[in-house]
């Protein structure tokens, strides 16, 4: 689902990191709401009434990075239909569902295996994540289609080709 959200947005939006609010606002019955919770990430709910979403996101007590993941999670939950057709889905599918969605909207996976083998500081800054969420991603990835043997066998990208999918090559770009 979060790759048919890559192929909707424009080319400066599909660059890394990518900024989730830049998606949401293609959905007008989404509303973000920025506070502190508390010490709860986030949450979103749905108004069957309205038929409008509403994504609380804590901007107080967690890192910029965990803000996006958290965004991109609730995000995942709108998209995925948790709210409304499969809300009836156990908790457990649906945080995890979730948490797929996030990490393939914010760490594409053909990013991610041209991306492995660089140093984890970079590649965190690539995709504006934490090194739990990174390291959640390839779990996901190994347990999917085996990623560690095969970024083993596989050429991986130089940092000058990897720059064209991020926020750099429109700095490069304009300077030329």
């Amino acid at each position: 689902m979060a790759h048919c959200v890559h192929k909707k947005i424009t080319y400066e939006e599909q660059l890394l990191p990518i900024n989730v609010e830049d998606i949401i606002k293609y959905r007008k019955d989404i509303k973000i709401k920025k506070e502190d919770l508390q010490g709860l990430d986030g949450y979103s709910i749905y108004n069957a009434k309205t038929k409008r979403y509403l994504i609380a996101l804590d901007d107080v007590n967690f890192d910029l990075s965990r803000q996006r993941f958290t965004l991109a999670h609730e995000l995942g939950h709108i998209f995925l239909q948790h709210h409304t057709k499969y809300k009836y889905l156990s908790d457990y599918i649906k945080e995890k569902s979730a948490d797929a969605f996030a990490g393939e909207l914010l760490m594409p996976r053909e990013i991610m295996y041209k991306t492995a083998k660089f140093p984890p500081n970079y590649v965190l800054d690539l995709y504006g994540v934490s090194y739990s969420a990174y390291e959640q991603r390839k779990r996901f990835l190994d347990e999917m289609e085996n990623f560690s043997r095969i970024i083993e066998e596989n050429k991986v990208m130089s940092i000058n080709d990897v720059i064209q999918y991020s926020k750099h090559s429109l700095i490069l770009k304009n300077s030329l």
